[in-house]
């Protein structure tokens, strides 16, 4: 019967793991499930069907800093068997945080988790990392592959970066798998695309075009997080049964849909009935030589209120989602960066038996995540 040690198994990325093992459960797959994380998952705004889920495996909450307790997550109890895998998604994701707290929070953490990993014998290792870190080359639109230069953009992925080499130097570890996946979009999101599908709602409740800004054919690709779950299944299974002690790995996530601004754009615009409009060559002129931040502000502050307004019309109290965009978010620096990953990897590489069930972007792979938000009662609820 294998077993697995989710990390960080509340979160964004952490769900989406939870219900594909359960669901690979119910199908006859026998699974020990042992999941941790700092927050309770009736605190999440999970719906109904995916927190039951949680009363169904052995779920733990602590302090993911705090060393001691993730000493106790990973011992076995009376079995003493060590874990056949552990899955590391427990890094912090969210933009706009301090140094201090990335540090902590995505270093330290993905580094003493390795360390116990390593400590316990655990039969492999998958580090959820990011793709965000690639640097832009002579053809800063060109698809990037796992082997190509990297440059951290900002302090989120400088730390991402720093946890990949810190733990790529431990010693005695287990067969590790790195995954980096691009924009990652689905049930749960909430800084990702739901910006710009918020955009979209205000768009539609104004009866007006949806502006986008940025040139239509910039790359901005994007990865589904249910094929992130399968990924860290896929990878976890492929790198205990054929990869060696010590063997490294890195994959990147992208869908095969090559999503570029216009893409992304024109299915989110879908989704609300709203045609995009795309920003004329004048406007790019002077939004390319502004700095980054004071065009973000102007775009934060135009849609902040109006979906505010649209929150309380609808009688949606209180919110995280939000259509503000920190400095941190790719698409912040989309012109400079664009967010140019080659996910095919993974779906070629012997034995791994892994392809994308999302292969792009498109209204009907969007539209659960604003169902599930207007169940939770966090989005207004305006039929689609």
């Amino acid at each position: 019967m294998p077993s697995v040690l989710v990390i960080g198994c509340a979160n964004f990325y952490g769900r989406a793991v939870i219900q594909q093992l359960c669901a690979e459960r119910d199908q006859g797959s026998a699974w020990v499930i042992r999941g941790v994380d700092k927050v309770l998952p009736q605190l999440a705004s999970f719906p109904e069907p995916t927190l039951k889920l949680y009363d169904t495996i052995d779920y733990r909450m602590g302090n993911l800093r705090n060393s001691g307790f993730l000493e106790q997550a990973f011992e076995r109890g009376d079995s003493g068997a060590p874990w056949d895998y552990v899955i590391n998604l427990a890094a912090e994701y969210k933009f706009g945080q301090t140094a201090g707290v990335y540090e902590q929070d995505v270093h330290q953490v993905s580094l003493n988790i390795a360390r116990l990993a390593a400590k316990h014998k655990a039969g492999a290792l998958v580090h959820l990392s990011t793709a965000h870190l690639f640097k832009p080359g002579n053809s800063s639109n060109a698809l990037h592959k796992e082997d190509d230069e990297v440059e951290a953009q900002n302090e989120l992925a400088a730390c991402h970066l720093r946890a990949e080499q810190d733990i790529c130097a431990l010693s005695d570890m287990p067969p590790l798998v790195i995954l980096r996946p691009a924009l990652c979009y689905g049930p749960g999101d909430r800084q990702n695309v739901v910006p710009m599908m918020i955009s979209a709602q205000i768009s539609r409740s104004t009866d007006q075009p949806m502006p986008v800004l940025w040139e239509k054919d910039l790359r901005v690709s994007t990865v589904h997080v249910d094929d992130v779950a399968r990924a860290c299944l896929a990878a976890a299974r492929w790198a205990a049964q054929t990869q060696k002690p010590g063997s490294k790995s890195v994959f990147n996530l992208a869908d095969p849909g090559d999503t570029t601004n216009a893409k992304l754009a024109q299915a989110v615009g879908q989704l609300f009935s709203v045609k995009p409009s795309f920003q004329n060559s004048a406007i790019n002129f002077i939004a390319k030589r502004l700095k980054t931040s004071e065009l973000t502000e102007e775009v934060n502050e135009s849609l902040l209120g109006p979906w505010m307004t649209l929150l309380t019309a609808h009688g949606v109290a209180n919110s995280p989602l939000s259509p503000y965009l920190d400095q941190e978010h790719p698409y912040c620096r989309l012109e400079h960066c664009p967010l140019a990953i080659d996910g095919s990897r993974i779906t070629s590489t012997p034995n791994l038996e892994f392809s994308y069930k999302h292969p792009q972007v498109s209204p009907q792979a969007l539209r659960p995540m604003v169902e599930e938000f207007q169940q939770v009662k966090l989005w207004p609820n305006i039929p689609l």
